[in-house]
């Protein structure tokens, strides 16, 4: 590539690198200066849509206090909805009308009286909150009670004469608080539920028009262009009553007159910048296409005398370099006794490139194996002892291909170690599968354990499992039959892996099936066992424990098939296991008969089911926990304040006692303590 040439592409990437690093400088400011903005914004929206809520709680607190009244605490004593509905009319009818919504529910979900819905259909709050403010925790502020409707809602415990909790939602349609909002921003405002659908706007149209994208979890400032218009879009994040996250609070503003001059100088810059750079270029390019004649014809010059020309003559060009380098030329001739001096400096030369070519050689020599790298060393250093004065030179051939067989050689073994590297990739690609799919099945397998239990008020249950490989044969039950009556059952799979964890969910599945059309726990069982029994190729069996409890009267019937016998601790401090009924376990044989025991649990008495990866977890000295230490520590800890606190301090000792132990086995239980009479 001739000078000339270098000299244009340098200078062109020189002018493009300083207009690039003038339009980035520009860029980082304007963002810079963006998120300034977007900050004041998002801060701003926030304060204001905030401000908003808390005047229309206040509206809220005030009817609410309003309705704290003997009247209404009489009608919801006597438990009509009739009457509650004939009292709310007559009495609380302005509060009534202002409202979206008003409802009084029970902690349980039972609706005892709703404006403008139907009572068993639905509700304002879900079980969870209905709970929550039922145990003492009022709430207010925005939540989305219905798919196309937020409120602004307010809800708090109330108790009747008997001493029951009602819950007192109130409820002010959001939309409104919206409008004002828009209106004070001059803008149009959209609620956005967690899922990025909106609910309610000032523009529906024109939000689905646009239909933009925001970070729902964060505040953002965004511009979107749609038909020629330019939109600014704020999306600020809003909580629910309880704290969660409700939606996004979107304000859409259309911002033409204000960014589409900015955007139109921001083009003409960045054209301009890049014109002016591309004239220099050329401009630059002309130039140095002239200053650089003369230097050809120098060049022609100079090509005749190397090829023995003398009588090739250069005109004078001037007393620039160009022309300091033809007069140069011209004394060429006159020069010819430096030639002797030349050579000498080329002989020099030519010894440093025999000594770099013998290091580049050891060096070369060092990546062959230690026979080659030997083999190589020995005919240099031979050759650097005994040859002549050319030696390197009439060397280099034969070491070269000394060289190029050893290297031929690596590489064929090196081709063999990568073909075998790939086919360890491919070993490892498949077992990532494996291990991602026992993952799911594990999250499957405990997604089919409850993680909530039925709210009793005379019984406190808990039950949890750890599993100890990815997946596992442990399983752990508790629904309710009727209204009185609940299902427990606690079963371990023989077999480790995946074949147990799969038939461990067909157990459960058929039990909850049979359950329901099967009240009595023995033909249950004879059931299920006979279905089991009946297709068991892999031989597989199931030992377990099922009882039905009526909540009312304390008393289980149960069946024990070949599991580990509950400890039950009574309430005056002693501890038994029960007796096993001598029931074998399910899936062995089929037509097995299978034998109900009845128990009677006493205000106050603990039943912990569990299933052997408690009682047989070992710590580093191979020593098990064993059934007594659980007795003994069941027994220490029956004063806590909830089965789930001592289930979970149960936990911890079982923790401490194996210490670093490898976990075995699979740790399932199920406890329950009915509660004291008031």
């Amino acid at each position: 590539m001739l000078l000339r040439h270098r000299l244009s592409i340098i200078a062109s990437a020189g002018a493009l690198l300083i207009v690039c690093g003038l339009l980035w400088a520009s860029r980082q400011s304007e963002t810079i200066s963006a998120q300034r903005l977007s900050s004041v914004a998002t801060n701003g929206q926030s304060a204001l849509w905030q401000q908003l809520v808390r005047s229309e709680v206040e509206r809220l607190d005030q009817m609410a206090d309003a309705l704290q009244s003997a009247s209404l605490l009489r009608a919801i004593d006597d438990g009509g909805s009739g009457r509650i509905a004939s009292v709310i009319n007559s009495e609380f009818g302005a509060i009534r009308d202002r409202l979206a919504v008003l409802e009084l529910s029970r902690g349980d979900g039972r609706v005892l009286h709703s404006t403008g819905r139907a009572l068993d259909s639905e509700r304002a709050l879900d079980l969870t909150t209905l709970a929550e403010v039922a145990a003492g925790a009022g709430k207010a502020g925005l939540w989305q009670s219905a798919p196309d409707r937020f409120l602004i809602a307010k809800t708090f415990p109330l108790s009747d004469a008997k001493g029951d909790t009602v819950v007192v939602t109130l409820g002010l349609d959001a939309a409104d608080v919206l409008s004002r909002f828009a209106g004070s921003l001059k803008t149009d405002a959209f609620l956005i539920n967690p899922r990025g659908r909106m609910v309610v706007g000032t523009d529906a149209h024109l939000w689905h028009r646009l239909l933009p994208r925001l970070p729902l979890r964060s505040a953002s400032v965004a511009t979107q262009e749609v038909d020629g218009r330019i939109y600014s879009l704020v999306g600020v994040p809003v909580n629910d009553l309880s704290g969660g996250l409700a939606g996004l609070l979107v304000t859409l503003d259309d911002a033409t007159g204000t960014l589409a001059p900015a955007e139109r100088i921001r083009t003409l810059s960045m054209a301009g910048s890049f014109l002016f750079a591309l004239a220099l270029v050329a401009g630059l390019h002309v130039y140095l296409i002239r200053a650089f004649r003369p230097l050809d014809r120098t060049t022609k010059v100079l090509n005749a005398l190397a090829r023995g020309d003398t009588t090739a003559r250069i005109a004078p060009t001037g007393d620039d370099e160009i022309g300091r380098i033809a007069e140069t030329v011209s004394h060429f001739r006159d020069n010819a006794i430096a030639l002797d001096r030349l050579r000498l400096q080329q002989t020099r030369q030519r010894r440093r490139q025999e000594r770099l070519i013998r290091g580049r050689m050891k060096e070369l020599a060092g990546t062959l194996d230690s026979n080659g790298r030997d083999e190589i060393l020995t005919i240099l250093d031979t050759q650097a002892h005994h040859g002549g004065e050319d030696a390197d030179f009439v060397l280099l051939p034969h070491v070269l291909q000394q060289l190029s067989g050893r290297i031929t050689q690596q590489h064929l073994r090196l081709n063999e170690l990568i073909a075998d590297l790939r086919d360890s990739l491919v070993t490892k690609t498949k077992l990532a599968g494996i291990q991602q799919e026992l993952e799911i099945a594990r999250q499957v397998q405990l997604a089919m354990v409850p993680a909530t239990f039925p709210a009793i008020d005379t019984i406190d249950v808990d039950g949890g499992m750890i599993a100890a490989k990815e997946v596992g044969g442990d399983f752990f039950d508790c629904f309710a039959l009727t209204e009185d009556t609940y299902v427990l059952m606690i079963g371990d799979v023989s077999g480790k892996g995946v074949p147990a964890s799969l038939f461990m969910a067909i157990t459960r599945t058929l039990l909850r099936a049979t359950a329901l059309y099967e009240p009595d726990p023995a033909r249950c069982i004879e059931s299920v066992n006979n279905l089991l029994a009946r297709e068991n190729e892999q031989m597989l069996f199931v030992t377990l424990f099922y009882g039905v409890l009526d909540v009312s009267t304390g008393e289980l019937v149960y069946v024990n098939a070949g599991h580990n016998p509950p400890l039950l601790v009574s309430a005056s401090g002693s501890a038994r296991y029960l007796d096993a009924t001598g029931d074998m376990a399910l899936a062995v044989m089929e037509d097995q008969g299978y034998s109900a025991a009845r128990l009677s649990l006493m205000p106050g008495d603990l039943l912990v089911t569990f299933t052997d990866g408690i009682t047989e977890a070992f710590n580093p000295e191979n020593e098990a926990f064993g059934e007594e230490r659980l007795k003994a520590l069941c027994l220490r800890e029956r004063e806590a304040p909830s089965v789930q606190a001592l289930m979970q301090r149960a936990y911890g000792a079982l923790t401490d006692f194996v210490r670093d132990a490898e976990q075995s086995d699979d740790i399932t239980w199920l406890a329950l303590r009915r509660r004291s009479l008031p």
